[in-house]
Order: structure tokens, then sequence, then C-alpha cells
């Protein structure tokens, strides 16, 4: 139950970390871009706050590439490079890989100082606990709780796949007819083999990757769907911007937009805790303009 609960989710991300992947902007590959990130992380003089954007940035690659051990322990090592500072969004990455490795009380440890400060830290810590016992009453403790409105199709998810017999029917009732249109809903329905979802719920294992776009995953059935996912992205309906990149100095933000400027786009930014976004506004054909801003350089994503 533990380790089989999740499969499908790992042969998810086998298909879609595992493909050779070429960044448009530097034209080399996945495997390479690994190479020079450990030479970075290594190299000396590396100032504190550059070895930790090193270390998110290889624990992000190495999840693309499938190695989610690995990414593990860059995360771990991201969270713990500044002294005195633990970052906690790449603690909770490391869980959330830790998760997806069955390692349920590797991972749990890891959350327990981020259970109060971070709401999908607590929603995931209790999935596990949910997950080892076999009593899901805390876990849907969270359903009803408005601070989780957001995580609730989740949840719901969650529980459905935990609990047993008749109550687990009556979470997917619940999925089903609360959230009909979101991917947890669509697979609890099976009302349409395709699903278009962004990598970011628990049950996906993809947290922390918040540079990946929309993906179109080909689903059979919940118990155990198989995976199919075609090289070119879901492009999401008109409305959103598009996130060229994020950074942790302004003046690399505005040295990007100022290359975007000459392009011919009209970039702003916004900030974002510590860091800057660069953005572009999608226009009335989104996928157009993905297309436009690849041709001059620019890898980009859809955002809310």
């Amino acid at each position: 139950m533990k380790k089989t609960l999740f499969l499908f989710l790992l042969i998810f991300s086998a298909c879609v970390f595992g493909q050779r992947a070429v960044f448009a902007q530097t034209g080399i590959s996945l495997e390479a871009e690994i190479q020079n990130m450990e030479k970075a992380v290594n190299k000396q003089g590396i100032s504190l706050e550059q070895k930790h954007e090193t270390l998110v940035r290889l624990a992000r690659l190495r999840q693309l590439s499938g190695d989610i051990e690995g990414a593990a322990k860059n995360w771990l090592e991201a969270a713990a490079a500044i002294p005195g500072k633990v970052d906690d969004n790449a603690l909770l990455s490391c869980a959330v890989c830790l998760a997806a490795m069955g390692e349920w009380d590797r991972a749990s440890t890891a959350l327990e100082p981020l259970v109060s400060k971070l709401q999908r830290a607590r929603f995931l810590y209790t999935s596990i606990k949910a997950i080892q016992s076999g009593d899901v009453s805390s876990l849907a403790a969270l359903a009803g709780n408005p601070q989780f409105s957001q995580m609730k199709s989740e949840i719901y998810f969650m529980l459905w796949k935990i609990s047993k017999g008749q109550s687990a029917e009556s979470w997917r009732v619940k999925l089903i007819s609360e959230y009909p249109q979101s991917p947890e809903g669509r697979l609890a329905a099976e009302s349409s083999p395709v699903i278009t979802v962004r990598p970011s719920p628990f049950w996906f294992f993809a947290g922390g990757l918040d540079s990946l776009p929309q993906t179109s995953v080909q689903m059979n059935t919940p118990a155990a769907p198989q995976v199919n996912v075609p090289v070119q992205a879901v492009i999401p309906q008109p409305g959103t911007k598009l996130q060229t990149g994020i950074y942790s100095q302004q003046a690399n933000a505005e040295k990007q937009m100022e290359g975007l400027r000459i392009a011919g786009f009209t970039p702003f930014m916004e900030k974002r805790n510590e860091k800057w976004a660069v953005l572009v506004p999608a226009g009335t054909d989104q996928g157009r303009t993905i297309g436009e801003l690849r041709e001059a350089g620019f890898e980009s994503f859809p955002v809310k």
C-alpha cells in the first residue's frame, strides 16, 4: 500500500523527466547543463548565495532528468547552503523527492520544522501520516479547513486513494461533484482519457518545478493508469502571463527585460518573495507568443 499507492506517479515521472531535454536558449543538452552546474557548485571562490542558487538550479535539473534521489540530495544541500538561514522551500522540495522514493520517515523528518510554516508542507506531512497509519481523520480535517481551500481537490484525491471501501467511494464522488474539471476530478470520473496538468500537485511529486510548462498526460484508469507524454506542450487558455525567467538578483532580471525589449516584446517584472520574475503578456494568441519568444531565444511558460 505505502509504495504502490503512487506507482503511477513514478511512471509519470519517468516518462516526463526521463526524456532528453535541450534548452532552446543555450542549445545544450540537459545532461551537459547538469555537468556545468556540478562544476559551478564546486568552483573555488563561489559565494554562499551563489552556491545556494546553483544547488537549487542543479536540483531542478536532476528532477527534470529523472534523478529524484540526486535531486533530494541537492535540495537538502541548498536548504542548508547559507549557515543560519534555512531555505524552507528547498527543504520542502527535498521532502517531496523523498516521498516520491517511498522514504516516508525521512520525508516526515524533513517536513516537521515546516508544518507550522507552509500549508503545502502540512498537507504533505498529514498525507504521509495517513498513508502510514491508514487513519485519514487528520487529512479529512484539512479538507474542511478554509485555509486549505486551494488544495481541496488534491486533498480529496488523496483521501480517495488512501481510504478503503465505501469511504473511498464517497470521497471519489465528492471530488467529482465539487471539482469535475480539475485533473484530480477528471481522473476520478474517468470521463476523459486525456487531462492537462501542471505538475505541481503532491500526488505528481513535482513540487519545486515552478519552471515547467503544462503537459498533456494520457491516463487510462485511476487505479493503474498508463502514461503517454507528447513532445509538444499543451497551450492553456488565453489571459495568462508568460514567465521567461526568475532571478535572485534584480540586475539580472532587468538585463533579461532589456533583451526582451530589443526583441520587440513588452516585458514587466514581479517581485516574488526574494526573487524577481520576468514576464510577458500572453496576448490573445498565447501559442503564437510562446513561439515568437522561442524564436527570439527565450523559453517561456504560462502563469496566472
